[in-house]
């Protein structure tokens, strides 16, 4: 006897019910709308990617490892199957992979039809992506990412642009105590040469820099006595970093460029009604990040709502000219964590009207006017069979329909159709002839 399969989803995959998807597809227009706003224009990019795009193509080597490979296919796995069997090298067993993120097709994008495309490139991308974690309470192996970029535009101009459309989703979402954090990784490059580390060290510190709002900094200090020498560790450097000089003069004359350039992305941040602050601990792990680095912080939730930073050598990778480029992408789990208080932010995606069938003989005419309403913008759901009254208006609850249009032979033969209105109990009586009309505007005014 065979076991049954499961009905779960895979580990760190999920179902979604009708109403958390009305939620999901609402947020995700609201995003669309807010950046449409700003002159951003959205592309499509494919859930695969090919092995050779990502992999040391500056995804990030935490991500690198965390691809979902896709085998190869039909003849060239049995080839790639015998080769290894003839030679005793391990097969080489796949070829593409699911994106991990949304930035790395973005340049490949950007490189590819770099002739057609006019610069700067304003763009968002709303979408899944893939990575093989190990799934904990928070994290999936499948989430959405919600980008907004812009290639072809030099700092603070771009920047401005991606954040300020970014706060205008929280703003459009009704999401306060919003706070961007904005730093400079060459401004965090200028310190480690200030205090003589070498490259790879210094990127090494960074790397238990990036946590310290996880462990603080004892923790931080601790994570690098285990191998920095001790007078390394004392030397200052942490005092320049952690937060012990919040004022942008104190690094004027590290990287004036850089010093400039927070500046100016924090005053018209302000200007445009956001909260924003320079943060001199604030590191980011990817390593393609060449300047200006954020994050938005909400008080709900640990760690960022969104994030993001100026990648300005990642299309050279591609075989392209060094382009300058920004992005930030929000958390839409995270945001939608903290719309789960708010449960007005979001719509229930419910039907306008509904529209039960008393009397199979007067199918075409309900369906002729579903079909009228549905021309004027309404959503109406038409019950598929003659039922008993009572168990439609159950299935029409459990929809969350405002209106009930009432229409048996009696109603017909009169040339009226009674809509009942579900928030006050009340039922109207209205002519065939204007039903459309009236009903339109019943649903307008709701």
């Amino acid at each position: 006897k065979m076991d049954r399969p499961s009905t779960k989803p895979p580990s760190g995959f999920r179902d979604f019910t009708p109403a958390e998807s009305a939620q999901r597809v609402d947020l995700t227009e609201k995003i669309g709308r807010a950046y449409r706003a700003f002159g951003f224009q959205q592309i499509l990019t494919p859930a695969c990617e090919n092995l050779s795009t990502l992999q040391g193509k500056g995804g990030g080597t935490d991500n690198e490892k965390l691809i979902f490979r896709i085998l190869r296919r039909g003849d060239d796995l049995g080839r790639a199957l015998e080769k290894s069997r003839a030679t005793g090298e391990s097969a080489d067993l796949a070829d593409m992979g699911l994106r991990f993120d949304l930035t790395l097709p973005l340049a490949r994008y950007v490189s590819e039809l770099r002739g057609e495309i006019a610069l700067p490139f304003k763009v968002f991308q709303l979408g899944s992506v893939w990575r093989a974690d190990r799934p904990q309470k928070g994290r999936f192996r499948e989430f959405v990412q919600c980008d907004v970029d812009m290639v072809g535009a030099e700092a603070p101009g771009a920047e401005i642009d991606c954040l300020g459309a970014i706060h205008s989703v929280f703003e459009a979402v009704g999401v306060e105590g919003v706070e961007f954090h904005i730093n400079d990784r060459r401004l965090l490059l200028a310190i480690g040469k200030k205090f003589g580390f070498e490259a790879e060290e210094w990127t090494k510190i960074l790397v238990s820099l990036d946590k310290f709002d996880k462990i603080g900094r004892d923790g931080v200090v601790a994570e690098l006595e285990k191998w920095l020498a001790a007078d390394k560790v004392a030397s200052g450097f942490l005092d320049d970093i952690l937060g012990s000089h919040p004022d942008l003069k104190h690094y004027q004359d590290l990287h004036p460029e850089a010093v400039g350039s927070v500046a100016e992305i924090v005053s018209s941040l302000t200007e445009l009604g956001a909260r924003a602050v320079f943060n001199a601990s604030l590191v980011r792990g990817q390593d393609y990040y060449t300047g200006t680095i954020f994050e938005a912080r909400h008080p709900a939730i640990p760690g960022s709502l969104a994030g993001g930073g100026r990648y300005d050598g990642l299309l050279s990778v591609f075989g392209g000219p060094p382009t300058p480029a920004f992005g930030g992408s929000i958390g839409f789990e995270r945001l939608l964590m903290i719309l789960a208080e708010k449960p007005e932010a979001l719509a229930k995606r419910a039907p306008d009207v509904f529209l039960p069938l008393l009397d199979s003989k007067l199918r075409n005419e309900i369906l002729r006017i579903a079909k009228e309403l549905r021309e004027r913008g309404l959503s109406v759901d038409v019950y598929p069979q003659a039922a008993k009254l009572k168990n439609q208006f159950k299935y029409a609850d459990s929809r969350g329909c405002p209106f009930t249009l009432i229409l048996g032979e009696d109603e017909f033969n009169k040339g009226i159709a009674k809509v009942k209105d579900v928030r006050t109990s009340t039922e109207t009586e209205y002519p065939l002839s204007a039903l459309a009309e009236k009903l339109e505007n019943l649903c307008r005014d709701r």
